[in-house]
């Protein structure tokens, strides 16, 4: 069995700032999908590249997605949990 990995993240308002309703799809689709470039995303996404981008560097920033050394970004969390 799969180790559960679970992120705790303490800035519950700097996550609910972040996480805006295309970010939050732009997770469950990167979730589903497994590590992709963020070109690949942004046309699954339908969406620019450049806000695709800018939306990937935000949601890095607050480690909710991961970037591999190859440039693909991935959601490698099970379970994201905000508490205050």
């Amino acid at each position: 069995m799969k180790p559960l990995r679970v992120l705790s993240l303490a800035d519950l308002p700097l996550v609910l700032r972040t996480l805006t309703p295309a970010r939050w799809d732009l997770l469950e689709r990167l979730r589903d999908a497994g590590p992709l470039s963020i070109y690949e995303l942004a046309k699954r996404l339908g969406r620019d590249y450049k806000n695709v981008h800018t939306d990937v560097t935000a949601l890095s920033k607050i480690a909710l997605i991961e970037r591999a050394a190859d440039g693909r970004v991935s959601v490698p969390w099970d379970v994201v949990r905000a508490e205050f």
